[in-house]
């Protein structure tokens, strides 16, 4: 499968430099722990290269680091969320690793969909961002959804909570 997803950043190999990098900044390369997460870490990227979906990864995690800045607020969900890759780059939140259930990491269905939970007024600024970065790669783009080529779907979901950063008469975000 050819590698679309993030195709402006892909470059053989930097997923799993990027998402190891990140593990260093988090938990001590000595540790054993380190060394644990670093195992699993290289077999989720390379069934993640298998099927051509590592450059998806960088893909949300971009769009991620974007929708909490026009945000602030954000959770992710979908096929991804057993990933430890997914957790160490920021983009789901919670991971538990169970390493009974732990044998082979499958991460995506025939169709992959991801669910980026934002808030209320935030919505237009994510799919616009993403509309305009990856117009090239996009098939269908709705009000709070996106279709890319690969049949990846974005869909941001709108909790009608309304979290709007506030600033104080100098233009400091208080």
């Amino acid at each position: 499968m050819k590698n679309i997803y993030n195709y402006k950043a892909y470059e053989k190999g930097k997923l799993l430099r990027t998402t190891l990098l990140y593990l260093s900044e988090q938990i001590d390369p000595k540790s054993k722990v380190f060394k644990k997460y670093e195992r699993i870490i290289k077999k989720e990227v390379k069934a993640l290269e298998k099927i051509g979906f590592d450059g998806y990864m960088l893909l949300l995690e971009d769009i991620v680091v974007v929708a909490k800045e026009i945000s602030g607020f954000v959770a992710c969900f979908g096929t991804i969320q057993n990933s430890l890759t997914a957790h160490i780059l920021g983009i789901v939140d919670d991971y538990e690793l169970n390493e009974e259930n732990f044998k082979e990491f499958t991460p995506f269905t025939d169709e992959p969909v991801v669910h980026i939970v934002i808030s209320s007024y935030a919505n237009n600024g994510c799919v616009g961002y993403v509309a305009h970065k990856y117009a090239d790669i996009i098939k269908k783009k709705k009000k709070r959804s996106i279709v890319f080529k690969d049949n990846l779907k974005i869909k941001f979901v709108d909790l009608d909570i309304n979290i709007r950063t506030k600033y104080d008469e100098d233009g400091f975000r208080i």
